[in-house]
């Protein structure tokens, strides 16, 4: 079981290093292993891989896009992306 976790936090390391967005915006937490942490303690069966995978990228982009919304956002640009996410 162990293996299978290291083999996983591997390839979302791999994952998060790949799409570059903790160096484009240094602003935003840079939690990929709290992340993982997360999704292994909820999702902790082997046959829930694929699951775990899936689920730590949209918790990792979760966290993006709540820094996006506490640091950079105006009051007007917020309103019109609280609008598109409400929809």
């Amino acid at each position: 079981m162990l293996s299978l976790m290291n083999n996983f936090f591997l390839f979302l390391l791999s994952w998060w290093k790949r799409i570059e967005l903790g160096e484009k915006l240094r602003f935003s937490r840079d939690r990929i292993v709290e992340n993982f942490v997360w999704t292994v303690g909820t999702n902790f069966k082997s046959d829930f891989e694929n699951c775990r995978k899936d689920i730590t990228k949209v918790y990792a982009l979760i966290t993006i896009i709540d820094d996006i919304y506490d640091v950079h956002g105006t009051l007007e640009e917020l309103e019109l992306f609280t609008k598109a996410i409400d929809r």
